[in-house]
């Protein structure tokens, strides 16, 4: 073969290696764009199969307008790495839809028609950089309707929850509807304190809480319920300290649940709401106390058992007046607990963002031996706690008195928790036997043919369940001013909030309810950061150390100043006393220098800890993919010398 014939042959085997590079390339963008690899941690631009659901189910076209001041971002480069993440995933949303989720992104420049455009949706202004601009960083959804749910502004601190939002808010878009919501109990949340003798006398002041519902959901109040009210036509049952529920009402909430129906039980060991209530023959506070709504029967075949003592705790009691031994005095009142963030379970969506819940003798949730379900803490106590009988509430108990009691277990107790899993029927024997003929009332209704029982949920079950009823009372989350006239309500604690979010995430598609949260885009390089801990520690440290001396130093020198008849610059001294100033005075020049090496060392460590990070990424990597290049080449080469001998 001729060198012009070799040049040829090399010639189209390029041309050729080109040719496949393109069509390799064309073919994957076309075939493979649904494709993705993900090789973070936390699975972040995996999308959970609740997602895959809600898009491949809707029915009707979606339309998202997400806004990014793309430019302006550019000024915070962290910003401007979350949008495009955000970017990312809505157009990922977009291709897994069919078609069914059209999606626009807009750059609101400024004095733009489209910086109009996200005015009038809503979406959320920040000044951003030096020039003061506004910054726009939201999503607006609408559907066929439309109807409009909108992001205002995505926040990087809930980035662990943002394929949650964006899920569910297409699940809004396609499901307009308000979600149907039935509150059944003892607590009176439509009268108040005073309960139906109070609505009687025209005196009713419903608690906060149902407004608050009533404003996001379809909500009704069952102040009777009956079997037949419960059975498939509520999104979710919301129980407000349910006692002395009958054996066929406990029957069709358990089929409501297994069925897969949403529960949202309030139980409690002891209700101080209900036993501060007021006789309806006296007026006066019923004796006894009151009973508990514990509901063993049903939570006990879900695999719970909720303790019939209360939590009490020390680190987290609340601080009360008390009128006992003369005048007034401020004690710890361990029964009532003021939980903080550091109690709220962060990574589930019902308290990610809550920071204070005030409960009152709450219960404590276990998981019962041998039970099927998974139970998932969301408020917990402190360790600095222990449970104590009810009877120690009744009457008027006294907080000093329980204090003295105290004495902390060492145990984390559940107050709040969720309840996932496959469950079995509380009634193994069957439904209970209807009432027979002379104990219905007149305006019961005639007995409808039992529709068969399920004995096992077919799917997990979902079910929050709160050890305290208490925490939905207005007295312990919700302080009233007068202001001209008016009642002013200033909420103290986020009781409302929990309660609102419990239900938002109960009453959605179970692909919602199954949404797990996520880590975070952003990864800080904690050994550096731990290490850059130390230095302003140690730093700061010497910096006291050097400011005490200096301090000391100068009150030295004003004493010998002092001593030697004067004050000021100049105060005649003697040669002893000059001598110790510049001793003084060395010392401090000797101290900032010792200063400076250990800032510089300290520098010096995480300089050379970064320097290592990056020759591994940019470096490190690239030069092994070109050894493996080069012993592939060798390797071929070598084989073609053998196969060249050899023939």
């Amino acid at each position: 073969m001729n060198a012009r014939s070799k040049t040829l042959i090399t010639g189209a085997g390029l041309v050729a290696v080109f040719a496949l590079f393109f069509a390799v390339n064309i073919a994957s963008n076309q075939g493979l764009r649904d494709a993705r690899l993900d090789l973070t941690q936390a699975r972040l631009y995996t999308l959970s199969d609740g997602t895959r659901n809600v898009l491949k189910g809707l029915q009707e076209p979606v339309t998202l307008r997400f806004f990014f001041s793309d430019k302006l971002a550019s000024q915070a480069p962290q910003i401007k790495q979350y949008g495009q993440r955000v970017r990312e995933l809505l157009e990922r949303y977009a291709a897994l839809s069919g078609g069914k989720l059209r999606l626009e992104v807009i750059d609101p420049e400024p004095f733009s028609e489209a910086e109009d455009r996200a005015v009038a949706a809503g979406i959320q202004a920040v000044s951003l950089g030096q020039s003061g601009q506004n910054f726009y960083f939201g999503l607006v959804g609408s559907n066929s309707v439309d109807q409009q749910e909108s992001i205002a502004f995505f926040q990087s601190e809930k980035e662990q929850f943002l394929e949650y939002d964006l899920t569910k808010l297409v699940y809004a878009l396609s499901n307009p509807k308000k979600p149907s919501i039935a509150i059944i109990g003892s607590l009176p949340l439509e009268y108040g304190p005073g309960g139906i003798m109070a609505a009687m006398r025209g005196q009713a002041q419903p608690y906060l809480v149902l407004g608050q519902i009533k404003q996001f959901f379809d909500a009704k109040v069952l102040d009777a319920p009956k079997p037949e009210d419960i059975a498939d036509k509520y999104d979710t049952i919301v129980l407000a300290h349910p006692k002395d529920l009958s054996d066929e009402v406990l029957y069709a909430l358990d089929q409501f649940v297994l069925k897969g129906g949403r529960l949202i039980a309030f139980t409690d060991p002891y209700s101080e709401t209900v036993a501060a209530m007021p006789n309806p023959m006296t007026g006066q506070p019923m004796p006894g106390g009151d009973s508990g709504s514990l509901l063993p029967k049903l939570f006990q075949s879900w695999g719970v058992d909720v303790e019939p003592k209360f939590v009490a705790d020390l680190s987290l009691a609340q601080r009360v007046q008390t009128g006992r031994s003369g005048a007034a005095a401020i004690a710890d009142y361990i029964p009532w607990l003021a939980l903080t963030e550091a109690q709220m379970n962060r990574d589930d969506i019902i308290t990610s963002q809550i920071t204070s819940i005030n409960v009152a003798s709450a219960g404590a949730i276990t998981k019962r031996e041998g039970g099927t379900t998974t139970i998932t803490p969301l408020m917990q106590s402190s360790k600095n706690a222990m449970l104590m009988d009810v009877a120690d509430l009744r009457g008027d108990p006294n907080p000093q008195a329980l204090a003295e009691k105290f004495k902390a277990t060492g145990e984390v107790y559940t107050l709040a928790a969720r309840i996932t899993g496959p469950a079995k029927t509380a009634f193994p024997d069957g439904p209970p036997a209807p009432k027979a003929d002379a104990e219905k009332k007149e305006g019961d209704k005639p007995a409808v043919a039992a529709a068969p029982q399920v004995k096992e949920s077919a799917k997990p079950i979902n079910v929050v369940l709160v050890a305290d009823a208490d925490l939905l009372d207005d007295r312990f989350w919700v302080r009233t001013q007068q202001m001209f006239g008016q009642s002013l309500y200033v909420p103290i604690a986020a009781n409302a909030d929990f309660l609102v979010n419990a239900i938002d995430n109960m009453s959605g598609s179970g692909d919602l309810i199954g949404l797990r949260s996520r880590g975070k885009s952003q990864r800080p390089f904690l050994v550096i950061e731990e290490l850059r801990r130390s230095a302003d520690q140690q730093y700061q440290a010497r910096e006291r150390a050097l400011q005490k001396k200096l301090d000391e130093t100068e009150k030295q020198i004003a004493e010998l100043q002092t001593k030697a008849g004067g004050s000021g610059t100049n105060a005649l001294v003697s040669a002893e006393q000059q001598a110790a100033i510049e001793g003084l005075r060395g010392e401090i020049l000797t101290t900032r220098k010792e200063l400076r090496n250990v800032q510089r060392e300290l520098n010096r460590d995480i300089e050379s800890l970064q320097l290592g990070v990056k020759f591994i990424n940019i470096g490190l990597v690239p030069l092994l993919a070109a050894l493996v290049a080069i012993g592939l080449g060798v390797a071929w080469r070598r084989r073609r010398f053998v196969r060249s001998v050899e023939g």
